[in-house]
This record gives structure tokens, C-alpha cells and sequence, in this order.
């Protein structure tokens, strides 16, 4: 399987483990976690979440993930970060409803060609300092560490009607 931006190869998505895999529950899209191998001539990529609400009139949408960056992460666990609290709801502006441009919107072939377009797709970059390499390379493939960064994606999809065989 491979990971497409618009119309240019994103790189060949790698199933992580089993257990790595989202619980597939009755009732439920499926979903799929994988390691993303970047393609040599790929567009840049950076952390988002894309994802397509079911209302009529209303595109892809995306929010920007920041790097989960593996050096910090016992520091982030031990500050408390207080709730930010309730959100006020506002209507989206027929601008905001568009979406992003197809272009823009990320998709996954098979194969054999078929694209799958996802419900909800992820895109994160984590990025190791040279020591804990080690710690990426337990379960990403070495291919996947390129320049300290290995890229992960999980994607919801619509319907097993609409997902990739894995």
C-alpha cells in the first residue's frame, strides 16, 4: 500500500505489528496503523490530521499535529497542563466548509491501483536524538528511520466495503 498527496506518491505505507494495530471492533470502520516510508522524491510532509465529516456540503478538513519529539516525552508527562475548558461552538464559513484542496487531501492505494479515500487519516513525525535509536528500531523497519525521524500513519476508513485488504 502507498500513501498519495493529491496526485504525488507520499512513500509505501508498512503495516506496523499486530499488536500495534488498532482493535477492530463489530460496528466500527476499519482502521489500519503503518510506518510510512518515504518515497525519494516526495512532497514534504508534515504532522496533520485530515478528515472527512459526513455532512453534506462540508470537505476534507485538517488540523496540524506537532512532532511528537521522543526526548521530551518524560518531561511533557510530568508538567501538568491545565484543561483549557469549554469551546464555543461557531458555524464554519463557506470557506472553512470547502476543506482542503484535493490536492492537499491524503489518500492510500492498494496495489493494484485503488485508492481508498479515508475517513480520518493521521500523520505523525516523531523525531530521536542518535541514542535512542535504538528505541525506534524495536519495531520500526530500518528503512523507516531517515535522518532521526520515522513517520507513522493510522487511517480510519468509511466501511470494510471501502478498505484495503490487509
Amino acid at each position: 500500500m502507498t500513501l498519495w498527496r493529491g496526485n504525488q506518491l507520499v512513500g509505501e505505507l508498512l503495516l506496523r505489528s499486530p499488536a500495534h494495530q488498532p482493535r477492530q471492533r463489530e460496528g466500527k470502520p476499519p482502521s489500519l496503523a503503518a510506518f510510512l516510508v518515504r518515497a525519494p522524491d516526495a512532497p514534504p510532509c508534515e504532522g496533520v490530521w485530515q478528515f472527512a465529516p459526513p455532512i453534506v456540503g462540508v470537505g476534507v478538513q485538517q488540523r496540524p499535529i506537532a512532532p511528537d519529539i521522543v526526548a521530551q516525552r518524560y518531561q511533557r508527562a510530568t508538567r501538568s497542563q491545565p484543561s483549557s475548558g469549554p469551546v464555543a461552538l461557531h458555524p464554519m464559513s463557506p470557506e472553512e466548509a470547502k476543506g482542503i484542496p484535493t490536492e492537499k487531501q491524503l489518500t492510500v492505494h492498494d496495489e493494484s491501483g485503488r485508492v481508498y479515500r479515508p475517513l480520518q487519516l493521521s500523520l505523525l513525525e516523531s523525531r530521536y536524538e542518535p541514542e535512542h535509536y535504538a528505541d525506534a528500531l524495536r519495531e520500526a523497519p530500518p528503512n523507516a528511520l531517515v535522518d532521526g525521524v520515522v513517520w507513522t500513519v493510522l487511517v480510519v476508513f468509511t466501511s470494510t466495503l471501502d478498505a484495503p485488504a490487509t
